[in-house]
């Protein structure tokens, strides 16, 4: 009995399977049906395929995230090798001028040195730099900008160096007059950051404005012939002996960077 369950069945579902094969009678009745069953497909695949989309969504948002911090840290990996590249560029354009000073260099051994901090009391007017004794650095070298002498070497370290700057009221600098060599003394004004005077200049000696003095190898401190300062000024009293000369020095340190240091001869 079993066996007629089982083997009825059978033989319906191969006969049929024969029929279709042979003919296309159950076709129109084949698409009736698929079309009628269709939309209960299509809820039962439903969830499967909801699934799926949420899974993709979430996928997608995930790497576009990933994508956007990964973009983001290699645009800021190049804005900072940019800004280093331009921060070099413009280095190498402030030692360039260094080195191309209006005036010659009249030794061929110096060293280049970065200024670290500048400190214009009015009692202590130095600059720091980033080299010392381990670059052979000694007290009395002289420091000099692209336009002119900027000071003298006073202390150094290991690592560093104090310069003491023309404008110090401290500073006394043997000068000459460029145009017809009278020679005074050079001294920075405490009072004023950026002028110094010269001193004992006889009264009926001739010094004009924009006279420019240079360093002077009187006494061995600075070497001979480096710009210091142009007279802004040229006062005199009857009843004195010497001239009041004014100098504005002619290598600013607002805006220096770098200077150069003489090596000692």
């Amino acid at each position: 009995m079993n066996f007629f369950k089982i083997f009825i069945p059978v033989i319906v579902a191969i006969f049929l399977i024969l029929f279709d094969y042979k003919f296309s009678y159950l076709n129109q009745l084949r698409q009736n049906v698929a079309t009628l069953i269709s939309p209960i497909y299509m809820g039962v695949s439903l969830p499967g395929k909801l699934y799926i989309w949420i899974n993709e969504q979430g996928t997608s948002k995930d790497q576009l995230l990933n994508d956007k911090r990964n973009l983001n840290s290699e645009l800021l990996e190049l804005h900072a090798r940019l800004q280093q590249t331009d921060a070099l560029i413009l280095e190498n354009k402030k030692l360039n001028a260094l080195l191309e000073s209006s005036y010659t260099l009249q030794q061929r051994t110096f060293t280049t040195a970065r200024i670290e901090q500048v400190s214009r009391s009015r009692l202590k007017k130095q600059i720091t730099i980033n080299k010392g004794s381990n670059e052979h650095l000694k007290i009395g070298q002289v420091a000099l900008g692209a336009n002119g002498v900027v000071g003298q070497i006073i202390e150094v370290t290991p690592t560093n160096a104090s310069i003491l700057m023309v404008s110090d009221p401290t500073q006394h600098i043997p000068v000459k007059n460029s145009r017809n060599g009278i020679q005074g003394i050079s001294q920075g004004v405490a009072e004023n950051q950026f002028l110094t005077l010269v001193k004992f200049i006889e009264s009926d000696l001739d010094i004009q404005i924009d006279d420019i003095f240079l360093t002077s190898a009187l006494g061995g401190k600075f070497p001979d012939g480096y710009p210091l300062g142009k007279v802004t000024h040229v006062e005199h009293h009857v009843d004195e002996s010497f001239l009041r000369i004014v100098l504005e020095p002619i290598q600013k340190t607002q805006n220096l960077e770098f200077v150069i240091i003489l090596d000692q001869q």
